[in-house]
């Protein structure tokens, strides 16, 4: 894989991952605690743990496209309560420079190797870029359940 297209490749991802952080920080920024801790019913997820947990498997699966493993506790962020609106900012603002420094050591051969992390809870086996594809996807189905929950707490009077 030539290096311009490498270049091409990580310029996209990276540019698509911030316009979605971007969305996340729109979501967020005024909304106060007890929006963003609130959930519509049983076993739905409330602003904050879809955010944080967004977060985390982006960190996870940009790694997973380079081969890389990061530790992971998955379950801790869908028990997450958010402090304010600004612990959520500063985690978005600290995923995305991970990210964008992560997304510098993208090569041709991670993009076209397949990567199995050991600590992948399904054992999936994907090349780095399905990794880096599921990631965007991934977000954007969190993204939009959160923009519907924000919808439904201010239908219903909350915060």
């Amino acid at each position: 894989m030539s290096d311009e297209l490498v270049s091409t490749v990580r310029a996209a991802v990276e540019s698509t991952l911030r316009e979605q952080h971007q969305v996340l920080r729109e979501l967020v920024q005024g909304l106060s605690p007890a929006v963003l801790n609130w959930s519509p019913g049983p076993e739905m997820n409330t602003i904050a743990v879809l955010v944080a947990h967004l977060l985390d498997a982006e960190r996870y699966l940009v790694a997973a496209a380079l081969g890389e493993v990061v530790e992971r506790d998955r379950e801790r962020w869908f028990r997450y309560e958010a402090p304010s609106a600004l612990a959520l900012l500063e985690l978005i603002d600290q995923t995305e420079q991970e990210t964008s420094e992560r997304l510098t050591r993208l090569t041709g051969d991670a993009l076209a190797r397949e990567w199995s992390p050991p600590n992948d809870r399904l054992g999936r086996r994907f090349s780095g870029m399905r990794w880096l594809l599921h990631a965007i996807q991934h977000n954007r189905e969190h993204i939009g359940q959160a923009l519907l929950t924000r919808q439904l707490a201010a239908q219903r009077g909350i915060g």
